[in-house]
């Protein structure tokens, strides 16, 4: 996705439809499974978790 425009991103990682499940103790984001950005919605969002705060 380097060489990629941001908006080329921003319509392949935002404006995905998804339903946002909650349970007890979870929250799952379900995708359909025809999804064609899929693989990088889900890379995207593991980057973003093991992202660490930096506090001062």
């Amino acid at each position: 996705m380097r060489k990629q425009r941001i908006d080329t991103i921003r319509f392949k990682l935002l404006k995905i439809a998804a339903r946002v499940v909650r349970t007890a103790r979870y929250k799952y984001i379900k995708l359909c499974s025809s999804c064609p950005c899929k693989k990088e919605f889900y890379e995207t969002l593991e980057n973003i978790r093991s992202l660490q705060p930096q506090l001062e």
